[in-house]
């Protein structure tokens, strides 16, 4: 296997994409699911449940410019350079997906692969990256979703229909998903229920509502190097093949973070059927890091560290989904935010309300990062006022909305 040209391709990946308009939390998670594309079912783990593969389902999730499709791109171009692997269309109905699944026949034989071996493989494997998850799946589809959820698990997958000569099995199907969308798709797209059913809980929401600033000119320059070193490196990735072991050290925190219930565990309601998955997800991050690293296929407890340090970034800013998904926007809230000062206002005697009390209603409504800005915007358009208290401390006060 030809030498490695980076120390580590996730974090080469990153730093290659730092110029881009685009928070880091979807760069890092650009370049782990670029690097679970490239591995296939090419790597696994065996645990009591079975075989594990590291494919991810990975769904990032902002508001309209906040710099969602400038990273698919860039990881789709990754894709687009690994030599022989399958890109599905970018809008396919549950039909054309499994034929395309059908078609994306990979088999051949390793002659060199680190630790694991020589081997041959066979199996069908498709990658799928969606801009918009609105064009993949423009409606709730319970049997398009359906489909995903099965094949997901990497076991067979066949139809039949006595209505026609259609009448196939896949033995080995793989399905690797990167898309975007935003809050406002979910809310509108997805049916409550949907959030109790299988494909979510093999989803990887990675949100963000933050904007990125950056320079027009001069603060990002194409380094043709570095995409070269990246698309050759993941190509070699691409070639590891075989069963990925564990040091002891690593399966004793990785068994005792199950043991006890996987801390922090997240609690918003829509996330119960996840949170059952969450050791799956957190065995395939640590397979990523690994295959990120070197060619060894051990998963050391650093891997482990850095998985988990994925999965919990990644799980803290899951409520902040929902909180988006019903604001209605920044209007909205303020409205309802005015609507609380007024109120409290009268019943407590015109007196000045604390800032905190505000903050504390707008954390149920909003975003955590959003908070303080639309305070901000509040005072500076008039609706709230600072006042000193009785007690001389600091307090707003609603005034006639402009």
């Amino acid at each position: 296997m030809a030498k490695r040209r980076l120390s580590n391709w996730i974090d080469s990946f990153d730093k290659f994409t730092s110029g881009m308009p685009s928070p880091d939390i979807f760069r890092k998670w650009g370049g782990i699911a670029a690097i679970a594309g490239a591995l296939e079912r090419k790597v696994w783990i065996t645990t009591n449940v079975g075989t594990l593969y590291p494919n991810l389902y990975t769904v990032i999730v902002a508001p309209a410019g906040v710099g969602k499709t400038v990273i698919t791109n860039t990881v789709r171009s990754m894709w687009h350079g690994l030599d022989d692997h399958y890109l599905a269309s970018a809008s396919v109905s549950k039909a054309s997906l499994v034929d395309e699944l059908r078609e994306a026949e990979r088999k051949g034989v390793i002659t060199s692969a680190g630790q694991g071996g020589f081997g041959q493989f066979h199996f069908n494997s498709l990658k799928i990256l969606a801009n918009e998850l609105g064009v993949l799946i423009p409606g709730y589809d319970n049997e398009f979703m359906n489909v995903l959820t099965d094949i997901y698990d990497g076991h067979h997958y066949s139809e039949r229909k006595r209505s026609s000569a259609l009448n196939f099995k896949i033995e080995k199907p793989q399905i690797n998903l990167l898309a975007a969308t935003t809050p406002s798709y979910l809310n509108n797209v997805m049916p409550e229920g949907a959030w109790e059913q299988g494909f979510i809980s093999r989803v990887l929401l990675i949100y963000s509502g933050q904007t990125q600033v950056r320079e027009l000119w001069g603060g990002n320059v194409k380094n043709d190097k570095a995409e070269k070193d990246l698309t050759f490196d993941l190509n070699t990735v691409g070639k590891l093949y075989g069963e990925m072991k564990f040091t002891p050290d690593a399966m004793e925190a990785i068994s005792a973070w199950h043991r006890a219930g996987g801390p922090p565990t997240p609690d918003h309601p829509r996330l119960v059927n996840y949170v059952t998955r969450r050791t799956l997800h957190l065995l395939k991050l640590c397979m990523i890091a690994s295959a990120s690293s070197g060619e060894d296929l051990l998963i050391t407890l650093d891997h482990y560290v850095e998985a988990l340090d994925w999965l919990t970034e990644a799980e803290r800013f899951m409520p902040d989904i929902f909180k988006a998904m019903t604001s209605g926007g920044d209007g909205r809230v303020m409205e309802e935010a005015w609507h609380f000062m007024y109120t409290t206002y009268l019943s407590e005697g015109k007196k000045p309300i604390l800032e905190n009390r505000l903050v504390n209603f707008l954390h149920q409504r909003t975003p955590a990062h959003n908070v303080l800005k639309i305070i901000e915007i509040m005072k500076k358009a008039g609706i709230i006022k600072q006042e000193l208290s009785v007690s001389g401390l600091v307090g707003l006060v609603p005034q006639g909305k402009k």
